[in-house]
């Protein structure tokens, strides 16, 4: 079978980012740390690595009946599950590839092996890898301590985002470094704006005409008795016709403060992640937060755990594993309803015979009767 694709191409591709450091539109030069700087952005990857990383992640036997249970006497299942080698947990390695995958697109690790069995994933730095397409493998180059280290396709775990070419993701850092840019436009502009404000937060009119001195000494006298710490909500005596006018939302401030919720609006539809989920209630209820939970794993995070999956089998597991072992997230939790839905959905499982009593308790974490 021929492979023209591959047979004519061998190039290869670098993950740091050419546009980084670069100004954006807003003028704003966007690195990693700088879009992490921004709070949203920050938020949102929180959001989608911690969720990611706090699902199970089990190794699972298939039966010739079509059953399944988890295989934990197989290798794979203690370090996919527990630990993925010695310094990190299981938790703490998807955190990591997850927020590669957020910025950079792509997520990278070494497959340590001991006489072809797996017993260590080792995270790369997404900048530090090259990328070759020799023939029909890929060729990963690391750069480290000034040296670099050359491994062939089998000995990298490569979880890849949206790609082109299906060899490298794209690198979001690229792609939206003007969304970004623009975010952290707005964030030093308030900032800055808020530090030399001017703008007064009250004005004392009087019918009588006063000379420069005595405005002075006005203003004085108002700031030294309720300007400061202890001072607030003090009452006003004011006399000789003066009157306090307090000074609302200008509409300056009032269209900074609608940029700063577009940036946010913007960074979360990026993302794909749910505005209640990033602390922006403006637009939520209880019942569409529900819904956007719901809609929050079906649609941004199961894309997620497929590639992550897939990728890992692909790598993980032998030709011969494959037809017997499959990698899964365990998600049971995201669609867990309250407890009275959930007793109510068991009672009629249980009736209509396609759960035990058994298996309803274990679904409560609960230990089995002939067990209590």
């Amino acid at each position: 079978m021929n492979f023209p694709f591959f047979k004519k191409r061998s190039a290869s591709w670098a993950n740091l980012d050419a546009f980084e450091g670069r100004s954006t539109s807003a003028g704003i030069n966007i690195t990693e740390s700088v879009a992490l700087g921004i709070p949203a952005v920050y938020a949102c990857i929180r959001v989608l690595s911690e969720a990611i990383a706090s699902l199970p992640l089990l190794t699972y036997e298939r039966f010739d009946n079509g059953d399944k249970d988890r295989a934990r006497s197989f290798s794979l299942f203690r370090l996919l599950h527990d630990s993925p080698n010695p310094l990190m947990t299981s938790f703490e390695l998807r955190e990591l590839l997850v927020g590669h995958l957020c910025l950079r697109g792509n997520a990278y690790c070494f497959i340590e092996r001991d006489q072809g069995e797996v017993v260590a994933l080792w995270p790369l730095h997404p900048d530090k890898v090259t990328v070759e397409l020799q023939g029909r493998e890929l060729v990963y180059k690391h750069q480290a301590d000034g040296q670099e280290k050359t491994y062939p396709m089998s000995d990298i775990l490569h979880i890849r985002g949206l790609s082109a070419d299906g060899i490298i993701g794209y690198s979001p850092l690229t792609l939206l470094r003007d969304c970004f840019g623009y975010s952290k436009a707005v964030q030093e502009y308030s900032s800055s704006y808020f530090k030399n404000d001017a703008s007064p937060g009250g004005i004392l009119t009087t019918p009588n005409a006063l000379s420069g001195q005595s405005q002075a000494n006005l203003r004085e006298a108002w700031t030294g008795g309720h300007a400061g710490k202890g001072k607030h909500h003090k009452v006003a005596v004011l006399d000789n016709g003066l009157q306090w006018q307090s000074v609302g939302v200008s509409p300056q401030d009032s269209q900074l403060i609608e940029s700063q919720k577009f940036s946010v609006v913007e960074i979360a539809r990026v993302f794909r992640v749910p505005l209640n989920l990033v602390m922006d209630y403006e637009r939520s209820t209880y019942a569409n937060v529900t819904e956007q939970l719901r809609s929050f794993l079906t649609h941004t995070l199961q894309p997620w755990l497929t590639r992550i999956e897939q990728a890992m089998m692909k790598s993980l597991l032998t030709e011969s594993e494959k037809e017997k072992f499959f990698i899964e997230h365990l998600t049971n939790g995201f669609l867990r309803a309250d407890t009275k839905t959930r007793y109510e959905s068991y009672k009629i499982a249980v009736e209509s015979g396609f759960l035990t009593i058994d298996e309803v308790r274990q679904l409560e974490n609960m230990n089995s009767l002939q067990n209590s």
